[in-house]
């Protein structure tokens, strides 16, 4: 008992000793969004006060600076001190030590103050140096003008949550998900059959297989399904969909983050990245090769920055890192300057046919880049960046380039082999010294189950980057290569199988009828009065807009072309294409479902094109046409709530 009371009163010191502290942690958590606010008040409070009563501060009678007083206040505070020190009777003529300790503190202390003074101001002045309107300042004004207004102005607000109720009542439309659908929210007190569930599922997947294997899907799905008959079995029809199967049943409930367990998962990974390093060309010194088997392409691409972060970033004390690409990098790039506090700087590639320009590139180099990104080709336009100009531009100032070949890299490589596309495609992988990262995703023309991709790097140190170790866990010592901790290994051995059963000739004749088809769709795009065809060298990609009106063409800018309302009617005909902007366009990526579609598609479009000339400016705010014209028109802040309420859809049963 008595130990009992012991602890309960020292309990209870505890929790009074804490109780200030914890006060004065909750009071500035409840002041901390206010803090701008509060510093504002204050200075515009020292500042009136200042000037009525800070006659020795004053200059030809002016007021004088904070900087002038804080600088008064640090002396007056040294020669207090000091003065107390050496003239007061209390300090013994004995103790010269201590007072000299005690005037080096106090000078290293203001030598300090005034080394954090300077490295403000050349911070500013970087800032102001490097710093442009268009692509920082405009844009953090009207996130914040927007984010005030949203809070304080109820038009605003009412605005945003109109335009995002609009999006929730159209969500099971846009999704396409059955209103009468039956929802299973709580666990079923009895576990249902396996026939039952096999139904359910399989009701929906033969619906949902003929949206993509119908051949007008842009992109999506990689893999062609051959046509159906009546008379052959499913594994007959679909060979490769079928091994695929069979390897993820073999290795359902494989991990490779317990590598011990299964080991030929692992081999199949290191084969993986072995034969896809070899297809970009990677140093023949690395044995195996560099890389790893990643989720996808925004997970390779994310690690890819990551390491170079770790690499050309933290070893060399960059605290203000900054990262280089164009504006029709993929929104990875975003997502990972995002969460690793990087600052994206955006050249505008429009003025370089919609690729990045070199000696724009050249302009916005600074000692803070830790990396440039390219791609190998854009997803937009579909169009390769310059990379042997700028593996030069890396090498000259010793920075990292990373190469996005997650949609090419199963494409391009082959392409060199044959004698029609021997000089079609530019050099863009490892053969380029400069080239110190790339990416290419396996579950996209590699054929392989989605989620997968792989990461490659010149060197071991700078995968080592990627990495994620943790000794001191109480749980045991904890490293993963990937963001993810536990994986599912039966993705890593369908990527592996995909790749040794398709081989180098089954890659190669699947890349020349896709590099064919598109190619093929661009001249007839071309040839369609209207429209502009945007890809000029297409690969895989092909994108257009509506062509601008000549100066002798007496069209108005509401009589011209809506290529939005061009993708709108597109639907009608079965064909699903993405929509793009800045600029307005429209592209398909072919896939080998597309390749026997190519002359439908071209016939399909010029009719979609003569309606909408037919149609005029009245169907300019209809569908997508309508959606992308209020996106254009008003900052990104006031898009992101509506974006968010459809990501919650998606997330809905």
């Amino acid at each position: 008992r008595h130990h009992k009371k012991q602890e309960q009163l020292s309990q209870q010191e505890n929790q009074q000793q804490q109780r200030p502290w914890s006060s004065a942690v909750i009071c500035v958590r409840a002041l901390r969004p206010f803090a701008p606010t509060i510093g504002f008040l204050a200075y515009l409070l020292y500042r009136t006060t200042s000037s009525t009563t800070s006659g020795n501060s004053n200059i030809n009678g002016h007021p004088g600076s904070l900087l002038h007083d804080l600088i008064n206040l640090l002396s007056q505070a040294r020669s207090f001190v000091l003065q107390r020190l050496v003239v007061s009777n209390d300090i013994d003529s004995d103790n010269g030590i201590v007072t000299s300790v005690i005037v080096w503190s106090w000078t290293f202390l203001e030598d300090l103050m005034a080394i954090t003074a300077m490295v403000c101001w050349i911070r500013w002045l970087y800032v102001l140096c490097h710093y442009s309107w268009q692509n920082d300042y405009k844009l953090l004004l009207s996130r914040k003008g927007l984010e005030w207004a949203q809070h304080y102005v109820p038009a605003v607000n009412q605005k945003i949550q109109q335009q995002t109720q609009e999006m929730i009542l159209k969500g099971d439309e846009m999704l396409n998900k059955d209103p009468n659908r039956t929802l299973t929210l709580t666990l079923p007190a009895q576990g249902r059959t396996t026939a039952d569930i096999l139904q359910e599922l399989e009701t929906f997947a033969v619906a949902e297989t003929k949206n993509w294997s119908s051949g007008k899907l842009s992109g999506t799905v990689y893999h062609s399904m051959p046509p159906t008959s009546s008379s052959s079995a499913p594994e007959q029809e679909d060979q490769h969909g079928h091994l695929i199967n069979q390897v993820y049943k073999a290795y359902a409930w494989s991990n490779p983050l317990h590598p011990g367990i299964w080991p030929k998962i692992g081999q199949c990974e290191g084969e993986v990245i072995s034969m896809t390093a070899q297809l970009m060309n990677a140093p023949k010194t690395n044995n195996p090769a560099v890389g790893c088997l990643t989720a996808g392409g925004t997970e390779s691409i994310m690690l890819a920055i990551r390491a170079h972060l770790q690499y050309y970033g933290k070893q060399r004390s960059i605290q203000y890192p900054e990262l280089i690409c164009g504006s029709t990098a993929h929104a990875a790039v975003d997502k990972a300057c995002d969460v690793f506090n990087i600052r994206k700087v955006v050249i505008d590639c429009s003025r370089y046919q919609h690729a990045l320009d070199p000696q724009a590139v050249r302009k916005h180099l600074t000692s803070n880049t830790i990396m440039i990104y390219a791609s190998a080709p854009t997803y937009p336009q579909g169009i390769i960046d310059p990379i042997e100009q700028l593996s030069k531009l890396a090498l000259e100032y010793d920075v990292g380039l990373h190469v996005d070949s997650c949609l090419g890299g199963f494409v391009l490589p082959f392409l060199k082999g044959l004698e029609e596309y021997k000089d079609y495609v530019p050099s863009f992988d490892f053969t380029n010294p400069g080239v110190t990262s790339m990416s290419a995703d396996t579950h996209k023309f590699g054929a392989a189950s989605k989620g997968t991709s792989v990461v490659m790097y010149r060197h071991t140190a700078l995968r080592h980057g990627q990495y994620f170790c943790y000794p001191h866990w109480t749980g045991g010592m904890y490293t993963t290569p990937t963001f993810a901790g536990s994986r599912p290994g039966a993705l890593s051995a369908c990527a592996w199988a995909a790749m040794v059963s398709i081989g180098f000739d089954g890659y190669q004749k699947r890349a020349q009828a896709i590099v064919q088809a598109a190619r093929t769709i661009g001249e007839g795009v071309a040839s369609i009065d209207g429209l502009e065809l945007l890809t000029k060298k297409p690969y895989m990609v092909v994108c257009f807009g509506a062509a601008a009106a000549s100066e002798e063409d007496n069209r108005s800018q509401e009589d011209e072309l809506c290529i939005y309302r061009v993708q709108d009617m597109m639907k009608n005909f079965g064909w699903a294409l993405n929509a793009m902007q800045s600029p307005a366009s429209v592209h398909i990526c072919v896939t080998a479902n597309v390749v026997p579609k190519v002359n439908e598609l071209i016939r399909d479009l010029k009719v979609a094109v003569a309606q909408v000339k037919k149609e005029g400016a009245s169907g300019r705010k209809k569908g997508t046409a309508g959606i992308y014209g209020t996106a254009g028109s008003v900052p990104a802040g006031a898009i992101e709530p509506t974006l968010r309420a459809f990501t919650d859809l998606t997330l809905a049963p």
